[in-house]
């Protein structure tokens, strides 16, 4: 077991599994039922409180999909690139 390696990057990488979960998130954070925040979401209820919720959610969402896509995370930052470019001038 010493051998395996751990995986501590909290946040997905794809968009999927980002949203995934995102109504049962926000109906806990309010205590509300996930179904009411889904009707909410698709404009058969008006809650302004769970609007809020879920662009806020939302907005995290899109903020880690940003992180992900620049490299955070993931090791291909400007140093790996650097770095590897210099192994190939030599």
């Amino acid at each position: 077991m010493a051998g395996n390696k751990v995986n501590r990057n909290l946040t997905p990488t794809n968009l999927a599994s980002l949203i995934r979960g995102l109504y049962g998130r926000v109906a806990r954070q309010l205590k509300v039922d996930p179904s009411y925040v889904s009707r909410v979401a698709r404009g058969e209820r008006r809650s302004d409180e769970i609007e809020a919720s879920l662009e806020r959610e939302l907005r995290r969402i899109m903020a880690m999909v940003k992180t992900n896509r620049k490299g955070g995370n993931r090791g291909k930052g400007k140093s790996a690139s650097r770095k590897a470019r210099k192994k190939t001038k030599a």
